[in-house]
């Protein structure tokens, strides 16, 4: 049975999303990532959040932490609590999802993983794999979409359109390097995917960097980090000079789907 979580919608006709992604938040008030505070980046980001309308809600995709502990995911909480929205946290490869589940449910964060509203389902999918860079969904996880899919596929459902969400990428970014750290079953999802005329768009974190494509009708959209970013199209890793970033979405009633990605 899918725990359902009903999105508040403030925009008449429309669910308003902002994606976070790639924190990678330490327990050490002074831990760099390639020598970037992260947790200065993260709030400058929530900083600019606040100077425009509340969105509906915030999704976080993944590497919310560098290294996963209490206190990393503590301090995450810490500065998420003032946002004017819910948040909802899926697990990256640098995460633990159950580390995350004790200490990100509190107050408006949730570790919740199937939210609806304005005419939309919006599901959070758990790619994570223990000890490893690249990801996987679980036949589970993609039983799980299945039922959310066909949910949405019913004629008399209110949430008809479906925004897909993950931390690895499904599709080559033409990036060798992190290709071979990408979903490992990205046809598996698409088989899934493919069976339903619900789906409108799949976001994904990990890549730090703008990304964006299509495929049969079928939104594809990565998004930068909030600190650090990679350069695109890279043999091997690399650090591009691009600033911290995040991504809104507008998601209106009839399925239209209006993005951007904004860089600080």
């Amino acid at each position: 049975m899918l725990q359902q979580i009903e999105l508040p919608c403030q925009h008449p006709g429309e669910l308003h999303l902002v994606q976070l992604t790639d924190t990678h938040i330490s327990a050490d008030v002074d831990a760099t990532l390639a020598g970037v505070n992260t947790a200065e980046t993260l709030l400058d980001v929530l900083a600019a959040l606040k100077c425009g309308a509340a969105p509906d809600a915030v999704l976080l995709t993944g590497d919310l932490a560098e290294t996963p502990s209490s206190a990393a995911y503590n301090r995450l909480a810490g500065m998420l609590r003032d946002l004017d929205a819910p948040v909802f946290c899926l697990p990256g490869n640098h995460d633990d999802p159950a580390l995350m589940r004790r200490r990100l449910n509190r107050g408006k964060i949730s570790t919740a993983r199937f939210l609806t509203g304005g005419g939309w389902s919006v599901v959070l999918l758990n790619s994570h794999v223990p000890g490893e860079h690249g990801g996987e969904l679980s036949a589970t996880e993609l039983a799980r979409l299945d039922t959310a899919l066909a949910r949405a596929d019913d004629k008399h459902a209110d949430n008809k359109h479906v925004l897909v969400c993950l931390h690895h990428p499904p599709v080559s970014i033409d990036s060798p390097w992190m290709d071979a750290m990408a979903l490992k079953n990205g046809a598996a999802l698409f088989r899934v995917l493919d069976r339903h005329d619900s789906v409108r768009a799949v976001i994904w974190g990990h890549i730090h960097q703008e990304f964006s494509t299509s495929r049969n009708g079928v939104l594809l959209l990565g998004s930068p980090s909030t600190c650090v970013q990679f350069k695109p199209r890279a043999t091997q890793a690399g650090i591009d000079n691009k600033p911290p970033g995040y991504r809104t979405l507008v998601l209106a009633e009839d399925g239209e789907i209006r993005t951007r990605v904004h860089w600080l």
